[in-house]
């Protein structure tokens, strides 16, 4: 954005920009085609003379930067970015800290001598900028989530002690905590509660029962950040933001007076920390993060390092003889220390003016203060109207879902408040091989969520091979086929869902229950033998109208996963299906369908074992069979997973096995353009195995088996953020012996 300006020279450049690609966000690449209007340059070309144009600037300052010297803590053993952030000494010389990056999940990891050990692996962090260790004790916040509203969270003060081997959380479950610190002796902890009305106060917790000790007033409503205790426990120093900026202040425990260290500034301070007569943190004002230390009685900042890329998040050791930060890599951050020895810092007199990037900008504004010229105006207030609001898509885009059975290409919208959500797509069956129109209409304000949807879809049952006897002249002629019916369904489908949210520290989980009615009219039956008709099968599936129930419950439990984890390492997924026919209508008909999918950790690192088992019933009536219920059977889709490479018959009972091992090839990150952006290629090596029995004619059972590789490539195309992935597939059948080669698109397949 200031390069932009000051190559064009015109303030108003990305005001045109911006209406030029807002007024056709649904043409490809709107955005950069706008800056090619406006600029001459597309994105990516604007950007590399940008790089090149701040590379010019900067260089003949780190050309001259006396770089500190430094320890590096924390070991590598590949070039993956990673960040080893917020170090804490602890008291026998290890250093603990949260370590998180593009293939590793958060996890606090003890350090010393350049090796690592996993200590605890925390929840969904709400990251603070901070963390805190004391004796054997640690304490951060984590996300806290509602067991309904997905939208409405919590920050929860957690703790981890390795004698009690577990998390536990201090104080109230729904609070929302920012930063959290411990006292000397860890039995307290001072943290900042913010409600919903958004007034902020620096309180204290007792860290065995979750008491509230203290609630310091506040009765400005300063923003307070960060806090720290000082070694005695007697102060806390901390972070405030008003109206007039940004400084650091003391708070006094047993009166709650609070001082001001500094003159309030736009400078961003971070991260203080108490020692002594000296106040450390971390501020960019020299252009690049550095730590400095503030001399409480000689009223005086002296500058502890100077970094090349950034110097954050400083701490002193027990002892006092070390500080340790984090220093900026080209790989992430890492840990780093250097001695305790204010005889070596600099007295810092002020920032010089190495580089500067916002000339122009004052220049272009006409103010060095573009905020003053700000108009102070008085917007009306007006009660929002939720049914008038409810259609309102304000935002919509493509969605992608895919699964076992089946996948989902199709556009979705949502209101303003999340409330009133509208979908449309085709829905493509992994089993039967064809699919469906489907549009919908969600109401999700109330505790269970309203769904309403319409669909145009095909079907295809294949029921397996069938003896036909056929009299020609004054014979009887016995073959056998493979009868398969087809058919055209318009479904509209009414129902409810209730979403339970049941994540606990490490682990996503959820819990779906949901229950709906179907009206289907089945019209153009047709086989594959004689075309038109049932093929004397007088109980079977025809033209008419059917009215069906739908109950589901589907629940998860899966790790969370890092950026090129491709399964989570440990997991769980249970999905049962019941169908039936309770209503009347012109069709007869139930299904009962389970299965189970298991994740677990495979040798290296992002790789997996995972499988499913899985069992299905569905009513299929003998021929001729005489029934209290004379309606014709039918046939309701397949819900369970099937042997890939094999062309499966519906049977009344199947059961199917399935074990397979994931594992990535190659990260390339090429891009091709705009087009695509190649991030991985992957592998899956499975064995699935299905057995199905029926009682149709005669009693009929089949095996099935199959082995094969599948080759993946996960990729974003047209500079969409949603990840696709295709491939190819090689499976080769070992019951019946049959080879095929299918091309991968998610889970479609052709």
């Amino acid at each position: 954005m200031i390069y932009l300006r000051k190559r064009i020279g015109d303030p108003n450049i990305w005001g045109k920009i911006t209406a030029r690609s807002w007024g056709v966000p649904f043409i490809p690449f709107a955005f950069s085609n706008a800056i090619k209007k406006e600029a001459g340059l597309y994105v990516t070309d604007l950007y590399r003379e940008m790089v090149k144009d701040f590379q010019a600037q900067w260089k003949p300052y780190l050309d001259t930067l006396t770089v500190t010297p430094f320890e590096t803590i924390n070991g590598r053993r590949n070039d993956a970015y990673t960040d080893y952030l917020y170090p804490q000494a602890l008291p026998n010389g290890d250093v603990l800290a949260l370590k998180a990056g593009i293939g590793d999940i958060e996890q606090f990891v003890i350090l010393r001598d350049g090796k690592e050990r996993r200590l605890f692996t925390p929840g969904f962090i709400n990251d603070s900028g901070m963390l805190s260790a004391v004796g054997d004790r640690v304490v951060w916040n984590e996300f806290g989530f509602d067991p309904r509203w997905s939208v409405r969270n919590y920050s929860l003060v957690k703790t981890f002690e390795p004698r009690r081997a577990s998390s536990r959380v201090i104080g109230s479950r729904k609070a929302r905590y920012g930063g959290a610190t411990l006292s000397p002796d860890g039995e307290r902890v001072a943290t900042v509660r913010t409600t919903t009305e958004y007034q902020t106060n620096l309180v204290v917790l007792d860290c065995e029962d979750g008491r509230i000790l203290r609630v310091f007033d506040n009765p400005e409503n300063h923003f307070y950040s960060m806090p720290r205790w000082s070694s005695d426990g007697k102060r806390i120093v901390v972070l405030k933001t008003s109206r007039e900026g940004r400084t650091i202040s003391l708070v006094n425990y047993d009166d709650g007076t609070v001082i001001d260290l500094m003159e309030p500034s736009d400078e961003n301070k971070g991260h203080p920390v108490l020692f002594g007569d000296y106040v450390l943190y971390n501020s960019p004002i020299t252009g690049i993060d550095n730590i400095f230390a503030y001399h409480i009685a000689e009223d005086q900042i002296y500058q502890i390092t100077n970094s090349r890329y950034g110097a954050l998040n400083p701490s002193v050791s027990p002892d006092g003889r070390y500080i340790y930060y984090n220093e900026q890599t080209r790989n992430g951050l890492d840990v780093v220390r250097v001695p305790f020895s204010p005889a070596t810092w600099r007295r810092f007199m002020g920032a010089e003016d190495k580089v500067q990037f916002y000339e122009h900008l004052v220049e272009q504004e006409g103010a060095p203060n573009v905020l003053t010229k700000v108009p102070n105006r008085e917007f009306p207030v007006k009660k929002y109207s939720k049914l008038k609001g409810l259609i309102n898509p304000y935002t919509w885009g493509l969605t992608v879902d895919t699964d076992l059975t089946e996948a989902t290409l199709g556009i979705a919208s949502k209101d303003i408040l999340s409330t009133m959500s509208i979908d449309a797509g085709y829905v493509y069956d992994v089993n039967e091989r064809n699919g469906a129109f489907e549009a919908g209409i969600s109401y999700q304000g109330w505790f269970p969520i309203i769904d309403l949807s319409a669909s145009l879809a095909d079907r295809t049952a294949d029921i397996g091979l069938i003896t036909f006897r056929q009299i020609d002249d004054d014979d009887t002629v016995t073959f056998q086929r493979n009868v398969i019916f087809d058919w055209k369904e318009k479904r509209l489908a009414g129902g409810v869902r209730i979403p339970i949210i049941v994540t606990n520290g490490r682990f996503v989980g959820n819990v779906l229950f949901a229950n709906k009615v179907e009206y289907t009219a089945v019209s153009d039956f047709q086989n594959n033998v004689t075309g038109d008709g049932r093929l004397g099968f007088p109980n079977y599936i025809d033209n008419g109208k059917l009215i069906s129930n739908h109950f589901t419950v589907d629940a998860s439990r899966l790790l969370k996963r890092s950026r090129r984890d491709i399964n989570s390492r440990w997991g769980q997924r249970v999905i049962l299906n019941l169908y039936g026919t309770p209503y009347g209508g012109d069709f007869f008909g139930n299904q009962f369908s389970l299965y189970a999918l298991l994740y677990f950790p495979g040798l290296w690192k992002h790789h997996s074992f995972w499988g499913y088992v899985a069992h299905q019933r569905t009513n299929m009536r003998l021929l001729n069979e005489v029934s209290s219920d004379q309606r014709e059977m039918y046939f309701f889709r397949n819900q369970v997973p099937l042997p890939r490479g094999q062309g499966v018959s519906r049977h009344e009972r199947y059961s199917g096995w399935s074990a397979n091992y994931t594992f990535p090839i190659w990260y390339p990150d090429i891009a091709i353009g705009p087009l695509l952006n190649l991030q991985r290629l992957r592998a899956n090596l499975f064995f699935d195995l299905g057995y199905g029995q029926s009682d149709v004619t005669e009693r009929m059972s089949q095996l099935w088996s199959s082995t094969g590789v599948e080759l993946r490539v996960d990729l974003n195309m047209m500079r969409f953020v949603p990840q696709f992935d295709i491939g190819v597939r090689y499976s080769r059948g070992l019951s019946p012996a049959t080879s095929s080669m299918e091309l991968l698109i998610g889970s479609f397949r052709f």
